[in-house]
Protein backbone atom coordinates (compact mmCIF):
# COMPACT_ATOMS: atom_id res chain seq x y z
CA UNK A 1 0.00 0.00 0.00
CA UNK A 2 1.11 3.66 -0.90
CA UNK A 3 1.36 6.10 1.99
CA UNK A 4 -0.27 9.34 1.37
CA UNK A 5 1.31 12.44 1.62
CA UNK A 6 0.28 16.11 2.22
CA UNK A 7 1.95 18.83 1.03
CA UNK A 8 1.49 22.02 2.44
CA UNK A 9 1.88 25.26 0.52
CA UNK A 10 1.78 28.97 1.11
CA UNK A 11 -1.38 30.92 0.78
CA UNK A 12 -0.26 33.15 -2.27
CA UNK A 13 2.07 30.75 -4.50
CA UNK A 14 1.83 31.65 -7.98
CA UNK A 15 1.40 28.97 -10.54
CA UNK A 16 2.51 28.72 -13.92
CA UNK A 17 -0.47 27.57 -15.97
CA UNK A 18 0.26 24.97 -18.97
CA UNK A 19 -2.10 27.07 -21.21
CA UNK A 20 -2.07 30.98 -20.52
CA UNK A 21 -5.75 32.30 -19.66
CA UNK A 22 -7.28 32.89 -23.71
CA UNK A 23 -4.51 30.32 -25.46
CA UNK A 24 -5.87 28.38 -28.39
CA UNK A 25 -9.18 30.04 -28.85
CA UNK A 26 -8.68 29.57 -32.93
CA UNK A 27 -6.76 27.80 -35.34
CA UNK A 28 -4.97 30.63 -37.33
CA UNK A 29 -2.28 32.41 -36.46
CA UNK A 30 -3.09 36.50 -35.36
CA UNK A 31 -0.03 38.88 -34.59
CA UNK A 32 -0.59 41.94 -32.88
CA UNK A 33 1.43 45.58 -33.17
CA UNK A 34 1.43 49.15 -32.53
CA UNK A 35 -0.29 48.98 -29.45
CA UNK A 36 -1.14 53.27 -28.77
CA UNK A 37 -3.23 55.04 -26.07
CA UNK A 38 -5.49 57.99 -26.92
CA UNK A 39 -4.00 59.53 -24.05
CA UNK A 40 -1.55 58.74 -21.60
CA UNK A 41 -3.38 60.05 -18.19
CA UNK A 42 -6.68 58.05 -17.10
CA UNK A 43 -9.49 60.54 -15.40
CA UNK A 44 -12.54 60.34 -13.85
CA UNK A 45 -15.47 60.59 -16.42
CA UNK A 46 -12.64 60.85 -19.74
CA UNK A 47 -11.91 57.23 -20.93
CA UNK A 48 -8.82 56.58 -22.94
CA UNK A 49 -9.04 54.34 -25.89
CA UNK A 50 -6.33 52.02 -26.59
CA UNK A 51 -5.79 50.51 -29.85
CA UNK A 52 -3.77 47.91 -31.36
CA UNK A 53 -3.07 46.10 -34.81
CA UNK A 54 -4.50 42.36 -35.60
CA UNK A 55 -3.62 40.64 -38.53
CA UNK A 56 -3.73 37.38 -39.60
CA UNK A 57 -0.85 35.72 -40.70
CA UNK A 58 -2.34 32.35 -41.26
CA UNK A 59 -4.57 30.41 -44.04
CA UNK A 60 -7.76 30.31 -42.76
CA UNK A 61 -10.21 32.90 -41.73
CA UNK A 62 -10.12 33.84 -37.86
CA UNK A 63 -12.68 35.11 -35.32
CA UNK A 64 -10.35 36.95 -33.05
CA UNK A 65 -10.98 38.03 -28.99
CA UNK A 66 -8.78 41.16 -29.10
CA UNK A 67 -8.87 41.43 -25.02
CA UNK A 68 -7.31 44.87 -23.05
CA UNK A 69 -5.65 43.61 -19.55
CA UNK A 70 -4.42 45.82 -16.71
CA UNK A 71 -2.35 45.70 -14.29
CA UNK A 72 -1.26 47.90 -11.19
CA UNK A 73 1.74 47.17 -9.63
CA UNK A 74 1.25 49.29 -6.28
CA UNK A 75 -2.27 50.83 -5.45
CA UNK A 76 -3.27 52.88 -2.39
CA UNK A 77 -3.97 50.61 0.99
CA UNK A 78 -4.19 47.70 -1.69
CA UNK A 79 -1.84 44.83 -2.72
CA UNK A 80 -0.62 44.88 -6.48
CA UNK A 81 -3.01 44.04 -9.08
CA UNK A 82 -2.01 40.92 -11.56
CA UNK A 83 -3.18 40.78 -15.39
CA UNK A 84 -7.46 41.51 -14.81
CA UNK A 85 -9.69 41.54 -18.20
CA UNK A 86 -11.16 44.96 -18.51
CA UNK A 87 -12.49 45.09 -22.19
CA UNK A 88 -12.96 42.89 -24.80
CA UNK A 89 -14.02 42.78 -28.27
CA UNK A 90 -14.06 39.80 -31.29
CA UNK A 91 -13.25 40.52 -34.77
CA UNK A 92 -13.50 38.42 -38.07
CA UNK A 93 -9.96 38.13 -39.91
CA UNK A 94 -9.56 37.05 -43.34
CA UNK A 95 -6.19 35.21 -44.38
CA UNK A 96 -3.91 37.72 -44.67
CA UNK A 97 -5.96 40.38 -43.46
CA UNK A 98 -5.26 42.84 -40.82
CA UNK A 99 -7.72 45.53 -39.09
CA UNK A 100 -6.94 48.59 -36.29
CA UNK A 101 -9.33 47.88 -33.11
CA UNK A 102 -10.59 49.88 -30.48
CA UNK A 103 -10.90 49.68 -26.97
CA UNK A 104 -12.31 52.19 -24.39
CA UNK A 105 -11.16 52.42 -20.40
CA UNK A 106 -12.71 54.13 -17.81
CA UNK A 107 -11.03 55.42 -14.80
CA UNK A 108 -13.93 54.28 -13.21
CA UNK A 109 -13.03 50.56 -14.66
CA UNK A 110 -10.38 50.16 -11.95
CA UNK A 111 -12.53 51.90 -8.87
CA UNK A 112 -12.54 49.21 -5.48
CA UNK A 113 -14.97 49.12 -2.75
CA UNK A 114 -12.85 50.32 0.76
CA UNK A 115 -13.48 49.55 4.00
CA UNK A 116 -16.72 52.31 4.24
CA UNK A 117 -18.21 50.79 1.27
CA UNK A 118 -17.81 52.83 -0.51
CA UNK A 119 -16.23 53.53 -4.37
CA UNK A 120 -13.22 55.36 -4.78
CA UNK A 121 -10.15 55.44 -7.41
CA UNK A 122 -6.67 55.19 -6.05
CA UNK A 123 -3.71 57.37 -8.25
CA UNK A 124 -1.52 54.96 -9.57
CA UNK A 125 0.05 53.56 -12.94
CA UNK A 126 -1.72 51.53 -14.93
CA UNK A 127 -0.16 48.95 -17.35
CA UNK A 128 -2.38 48.12 -20.28
CA UNK A 129 -2.14 45.49 -21.86
CA UNK A 130 -3.84 44.23 -25.43
CA UNK A 131 -2.88 40.52 -26.28
CA UNK A 132 -4.58 37.22 -27.05
CA UNK A 133 -3.08 35.94 -23.95
CA UNK A 134 -1.88 37.16 -20.66
CA UNK A 135 1.84 35.31 -21.08
CA UNK A 136 2.73 37.80 -24.08
CA UNK A 137 1.59 41.09 -23.56
CA UNK A 138 1.64 43.54 -25.50
CA UNK A 139 2.30 47.06 -23.36
CA UNK A 140 1.40 50.67 -23.14
CA UNK A 141 1.59 52.48 -19.83
CA UNK A 142 -0.75 55.47 -18.61
CA UNK A 143 -1.07 57.12 -15.02
CA UNK A 144 -4.44 57.54 -13.29
CA UNK A 145 -5.16 60.86 -12.28
CA UNK A 146 -7.75 60.51 -8.99
CA UNK A 147 -8.21 61.89 -5.86
CA UNK A 148 -7.48 59.08 -3.18
CA UNK A 149 -9.96 60.49 -0.60
CA UNK A 150 -12.48 61.30 -3.24
CA UNK A 151 -15.47 58.75 -3.85
CA UNK A 152 -17.25 57.89 -6.91
CA UNK A 153 -20.85 58.45 -6.88
CA UNK A 154 -21.40 55.26 -9.28
CA UNK A 155 -19.74 53.05 -11.62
Amino acid sequence: AQASTTVWQPAYTEYRPQWAFGFGLGYSTVTYSNVTLSCSTIRVGAPITATVRVANSGAVAQRETVMLFTRQPSRFNLAPENYRLRAFKKVDLAPGESKTVSLQLRAEDLAFWDADLKQRIAPSAVIIAINPYTQHAIAAEAHVDADPTSYIDSV
